[in-house]
Protein backbone atom coordinates (compact mmCIF):
# COMPACT_ATOMS: atom_id res chain seq x y z
CA UNK A 1 0.00 0.00 0.00
CA UNK A 2 1.46 3.32 -0.85
CA UNK A 3 1.64 6.26 1.34
CA UNK A 4 1.12 10.13 0.72
CA UNK A 5 4.06 12.50 1.85
CA UNK A 6 4.29 13.07 5.12
CA UNK A 7 2.66 15.58 7.13
CA UNK A 8 3.29 18.35 9.27
CA UNK A 9 3.00 16.07 12.37
CA UNK A 10 5.24 13.32 10.36
CA UNK A 11 2.39 10.60 10.68
CA UNK A 12 1.91 8.61 6.66
CA UNK A 13 -1.66 7.93 5.94
CA UNK A 14 -2.18 5.63 3.87
CA UNK A 15 -3.78 5.98 -0.17
CA UNK A 16 -6.55 3.52 -1.19
CA UNK A 17 -4.79 1.52 -3.81
CA UNK A 18 -5.53 2.88 -7.52
CA UNK A 19 -8.88 1.78 -9.49
CA UNK A 20 -8.24 -0.08 -12.42
CA UNK A 21 -4.80 -2.22 -11.32
CA UNK A 22 -5.29 -5.25 -12.60
CA UNK A 23 -5.32 -5.23 -16.13
CA UNK A 24 -7.85 -6.16 -18.97
CA UNK A 25 -7.11 -8.66 -21.02
CA UNK A 26 -7.26 -7.66 -24.89
CA UNK A 27 -9.77 -8.83 -26.87
CA UNK A 28 -8.77 -12.35 -28.65
CA UNK A 29 -7.55 -12.65 -32.10
CA UNK A 30 -10.28 -12.48 -34.60
CA UNK A 31 -11.19 -16.11 -35.19
CA UNK A 32 -11.64 -15.01 -38.55
CA UNK A 33 -8.36 -14.25 -39.76
CA UNK A 34 -6.87 -16.40 -37.30
CA UNK A 35 -5.87 -19.08 -39.70
CA UNK A 36 -4.55 -16.47 -42.47
CA UNK A 37 -2.29 -14.75 -39.74
CA UNK A 38 -0.59 -18.01 -38.54
CA UNK A 39 0.24 -19.24 -42.39
CA UNK A 40 1.58 -15.37 -42.72
CA UNK A 41 3.66 -15.61 -39.57
CA UNK A 42 5.07 -18.91 -41.01
CA UNK A 43 5.69 -17.65 -44.14
CA UNK A 44 7.85 -15.15 -42.21
CA UNK A 45 9.63 -16.96 -40.22
CA UNK A 46 10.82 -19.35 -43.22
CA UNK A 47 12.08 -15.91 -44.66
CA UNK A 48 13.93 -14.72 -42.08
CA UNK A 49 15.57 -18.91 -41.18
CA UNK A 50 16.18 -18.61 -45.18
CA UNK A 51 18.02 -15.82 -44.39
CA UNK A 52 20.19 -17.16 -42.07
CA UNK A 53 20.73 -20.31 -43.38
CA UNK A 54 21.81 -19.54 -47.00
CA UNK A 55 23.85 -22.25 -48.54
CA UNK A 56 23.00 -24.72 -45.78
CA UNK A 57 20.57 -27.24 -47.56
CA UNK A 58 21.14 -30.10 -45.67
CA UNK A 59 20.28 -27.91 -42.52
CA UNK A 60 16.86 -26.83 -44.05
CA UNK A 61 15.96 -30.31 -45.35
CA UNK A 62 16.22 -32.10 -41.88
CA UNK A 63 14.64 -28.81 -40.15
CA UNK A 64 10.87 -29.70 -39.13
CA UNK A 65 9.90 -26.35 -38.83
CA UNK A 66 11.11 -25.15 -42.53
CA UNK A 67 8.41 -27.27 -45.00
CA UNK A 68 7.64 -26.76 -48.50
CA UNK A 69 4.29 -25.54 -47.37
CA UNK A 70 1.70 -25.36 -44.61
CA UNK A 71 0.42 -27.94 -44.98
CA UNK A 72 3.29 -29.94 -44.77
CA UNK A 73 4.27 -28.55 -41.05
CA UNK A 74 3.95 -31.29 -38.06
CA UNK A 75 0.87 -30.55 -36.14
CA UNK A 76 2.80 -29.29 -33.07
CA UNK A 77 4.70 -26.46 -35.06
CA UNK A 78 0.84 -25.37 -36.53
CA UNK A 79 0.12 -25.00 -33.12
CA UNK A 80 2.96 -23.51 -32.13
CA UNK A 81 2.31 -20.86 -35.05
CA UNK A 82 -1.25 -20.25 -33.83
CA UNK A 83 -0.11 -19.62 -30.11
CA UNK A 84 2.02 -17.06 -31.76
CA UNK A 85 -0.77 -15.45 -33.79
CA UNK A 86 -2.84 -15.15 -30.28
CA UNK A 87 -0.30 -13.36 -28.78
CA UNK A 88 -0.68 -10.67 -30.94
CA UNK A 89 -3.54 -8.56 -29.46
CA UNK A 90 -1.80 -8.90 -26.09
CA UNK A 91 1.92 -7.79 -27.94
CA UNK A 92 -0.31 -4.61 -29.07
CA UNK A 93 -1.81 -3.94 -25.74
CA UNK A 94 1.48 -3.98 -23.84
CA UNK A 95 2.83 -1.02 -26.31
CA UNK A 96 -0.48 0.78 -26.05
CA UNK A 97 -2.07 -0.10 -28.89
CA UNK A 98 -5.24 -2.15 -30.23
CA UNK A 99 -6.18 -3.52 -33.50
CA UNK A 100 -9.30 -2.92 -35.60
CA UNK A 101 -10.64 -3.22 -39.13
CA UNK A 102 -9.47 -1.04 -41.00
CA UNK A 103 -12.58 0.29 -42.32
CA UNK A 104 -13.97 0.30 -38.97
CA UNK A 105 -16.37 3.59 -37.87
CA UNK A 106 -15.71 3.44 -34.52
CA UNK A 107 -11.78 4.58 -34.81
CA UNK A 108 -12.34 8.31 -34.96
CA UNK A 109 -9.92 9.93 -33.06
CA UNK A 110 -7.27 7.20 -33.09
CA UNK A 111 -3.74 7.57 -34.40
CA UNK A 112 -3.17 4.75 -36.80
CA UNK A 113 0.07 3.62 -35.93
CA UNK A 114 2.60 1.94 -39.05
CA UNK A 115 5.35 0.65 -36.73
CA UNK A 116 7.07 0.14 -33.75
CA UNK A 117 9.83 2.01 -32.16
CA UNK A 118 13.08 0.14 -31.98
CA UNK A 119 12.43 0.49 -28.25
CA UNK A 120 9.26 -1.44 -28.24
CA UNK A 121 10.73 -4.09 -31.14
CA UNK A 122 13.67 -4.51 -28.20
CA UNK A 123 10.93 -5.05 -25.28
CA UNK A 124 8.48 -7.11 -28.05
CA UNK A 125 11.12 -9.21 -29.09
CA UNK A 126 12.28 -10.41 -25.44
CA UNK A 127 8.26 -10.59 -25.04
CA UNK A 128 7.97 -13.16 -28.06
CA UNK A 129 10.89 -14.81 -26.68
CA UNK A 130 9.52 -15.56 -23.21
CA UNK A 131 5.95 -16.79 -24.48
CA UNK A 132 7.89 -18.81 -26.89
CA UNK A 133 9.69 -20.89 -23.93
CA UNK A 134 6.79 -20.81 -21.97
CA UNK A 135 4.58 -22.11 -24.75
CA UNK A 136 7.76 -25.16 -25.77
CA UNK A 137 7.82 -25.82 -22.36
CA UNK A 138 4.29 -26.55 -21.88
CA UNK A 139 3.38 -28.37 -25.20
CA UNK A 140 6.63 -30.63 -23.61
CA UNK A 141 9.78 -29.56 -25.84
CA UNK A 142 13.27 -30.24 -23.86
CA UNK A 143 16.39 -28.42 -23.61
CA UNK A 144 19.25 -29.82 -25.75
CA UNK A 145 22.38 -29.38 -26.65
CA UNK A 146 21.66 -28.97 -30.61
CA UNK A 147 18.11 -27.89 -32.19
CA UNK A 148 15.54 -30.59 -33.13
CA UNK A 149 12.47 -29.84 -34.20
CA UNK A 150 11.26 -33.12 -35.10
CA UNK A 151 11.88 -34.59 -31.73
CA UNK A 152 11.13 -31.49 -29.81
CA UNK A 153 14.26 -30.42 -28.63
CA UNK A 154 15.77 -26.86 -28.38
CA UNK A 155 18.86 -25.14 -27.25
CA UNK A 156 16.99 -21.84 -26.63
CA UNK A 157 15.28 -22.47 -23.41
CA UNK A 158 17.68 -19.03 -21.98
CA UNK A 159 16.90 -15.73 -21.51
CA UNK A 160 16.46 -13.17 -24.51
CA UNK A 161 19.68 -11.69 -23.15
CA UNK A 162 21.72 -14.82 -23.61
CA UNK A 163 20.71 -15.31 -27.28
CA UNK A 164 23.19 -14.95 -29.94
CA UNK A 165 22.08 -11.95 -31.99
CA UNK A 166 21.22 -13.97 -34.92
CA UNK A 167 18.30 -15.10 -32.69
CA UNK A 168 17.22 -12.17 -31.22
CA UNK A 169 16.69 -11.14 -35.07
CA UNK A 170 14.64 -13.94 -35.42
CA UNK A 171 11.85 -12.90 -32.65
CA UNK A 172 12.05 -9.58 -33.26
CA UNK A 173 11.43 -9.79 -36.90
CA UNK A 174 8.13 -11.85 -36.30
CA UNK A 175 7.09 -9.23 -34.41
CA UNK A 176 7.59 -6.17 -36.47
CA UNK A 177 5.96 -8.16 -39.36
CA UNK A 178 2.80 -7.82 -37.17
CA UNK A 179 1.80 -4.82 -38.98
CA UNK A 180 2.00 -6.05 -42.45
CA UNK A 181 0.38 -9.06 -41.24
CA UNK A 182 -2.74 -7.69 -39.69
CA UNK A 183 -2.81 -5.36 -42.67
CA UNK A 184 -2.93 -7.91 -44.95
CA UNK A 185 -5.99 -9.24 -43.20
CA UNK A 186 -7.81 -6.16 -43.31
CA UNK A 187 -6.89 -4.23 -40.23
CA UNK A 188 -4.70 -1.93 -38.68
CA UNK A 189 -3.07 -0.87 -35.38
CA UNK A 190 -4.16 2.18 -33.57
CA UNK A 191 -3.20 4.09 -30.58
CA UNK A 192 -5.32 3.85 -27.45
CA UNK A 193 -4.48 7.14 -26.71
Amino acid sequence: MSSAPGSAGGAQTPQPPAQNTIPVAPAPLDPAIREFVTQELYKRYKLIRASMDSGNEPAKSKDASLQEDWESLPEHLKASTRAQADDIPRKLELTGYRMSKANDETKDGLQPIEKFTPEQLEYLGEVEHDRWVSERIKSGWQAAGKRDSSAQKTPFFTPYAELEQKWKDVDKFMVEGIFEILGLAGYRVFSKN
